[in-house]
């Protein structure tokens, strides 16, 4: 089996295909070769075609830096400026017809992981105000603790930046109001952007911050929005539920994820995965069984898409990743490796940092 380098990074890091869609329609405006682009990110347009379809997040992180590479346009008020109904699905179509801008984010922070699994949403409030927080999904967290490269760690500030700004574009598009931000907190140094961002977002922008925040006043939120209608928000809701529970029945790419995230304490078993996932062991293996897969194969698939990872984003020793992988030997660990992707180790990294842009 030979791995895609942008694309094969933990199954449950997955993003809606209307994003990367969205991506590529701004590309296309700004006059870059998005289809080109596309095939370089590994993203297949086909998939990108199903509305439903969910791709790797890291495939995106990379059709993202690609474009970043061929443009000094900064791109997440650029993807702000097209964002439209069929980006946020069915979630925003709930949003629009909640009772109150305070029962959609609700909903936004309710379902969120139906845009993305790489990201999550938890509202804070303090007096006269709530507040949506983005931050890294734990697997997401994990990773970024091992593949600690700047680019990639500004490219995904870039990307929740984007994510704010479209939050907004929708609101103001759907809700009939000025939905305009009390004030926004990035944690990325945004230098002289961040002029443009508060020009945009209409509020106070602060750069350098601990989370990504996006702070509204109460007064507002809890005005009736225009295009209220209780049948709709409930027929809407019902979809994304529905969407949702697909996704979270996908047992084998769980599997994968609690792998990942057990593996740095020593050996991974199948009751340690379970009791993580509130299963018992026997629960788990008869999902497994219905998916048709084992936990010793999705043991060796995490193994090799985490191997990739840090060959691929971090300066981590060869000889290291082998032992952090549960590999005894070097030997064992280069075999392995050359087994997956047709490449040694050290070949693949030298390849890998020569592709980047």
């Amino acid at each position: 089996m030979t791995l895609t380098d942008a694309t094969q990074f933990p199954l449950r890091l997955t993003v809606l295909a209307s994003w990367p869609r969205l991506l590529l329609q701004t590309f296309e405006r700004l006059d870059l070769p998005a289809d080109q682009l596309a095939r370089e990110a590994g993203l297949i347009p086909e998939q990108l075609a199903d509305a439903n379809a969910r791709v790797p997040s890291m495939a995106v992180v990379q059709l993202w830096r690609l474009g970043l590479a061929r443009t000094d346009t900064n791109l997440p008020l650029a993807i702000a400026e097209h964002v439209n109904a069929g980006t946020f699905h069915a979630l925003g179509f709930a949003m629009a017809s909640s009772d109150t801008g305070r029962d959609a984010l609700a909903l936004l922070e309710r379902y969120y992981s139906l845009m993305t699994t790489t990201i999550q949403l938890h509202r804070v409030e303090q007096p006269g105000q709530c507040g949506l927080r983005m931050h890294s999904s734990p697997l997401l967290h994990h990773l970024l603790e091992n593949f600690a490269e700047a680019d990639l760690n500004d490219s995904l500030g870039q990307l929740r930046e984007a994510g704010a700004l479209a939050l907004v574009s929708l609101c103001r598009h759907y809700f009939g109001v000025r939905f305009t931000p009390h004030s926004v907190s990035f944690r990325r140094h945004l230098g002289t952007s961040r002029d443009d961002y508060a020009h945009i977002l209409g509020c106070p922008v602060q750069d350098n911050a601990n989370q990504d925040t996006i702070w509204f006043d109460n007064e507002l939120l809890d005005r009736p929005l225009p295009s209220a209608n209780a049948h709709l928000a409930t027929v809407n809701e019902q979809v994304v539920a529905s969407y949702l529970r697909l996704l979270q029945q996908d047992w084998p790419s769980q599997v994968v994820s609690e792998i990942i995230l057990q593996m740095p304490a020593g050996k991974v078993t199948q009751q340690s995965v379970a009791q993580a996932l509130n299963l018992s062991s026997r629960t788990l293996q008869r999902r497994l069984n219905e998916a048709h897969i084992s936990f010793r194969e999705l043991l060796q698939q995490a193994r090799q898409e985490l191997a990739v990872q840090y060959i691929r984003h971090s300066d981590i020793a060869i000889l290291e990743i082998g032992y952090r992988l549960g590999f005894s030997e070097p030997a064992n660990f280069t075999r392995a490796f050359r087994q997956w992707t047709g490449e040694a180790p050290a070949r693949f990294r030298e390849r890998a940092r020569s592709a980047a842009p």
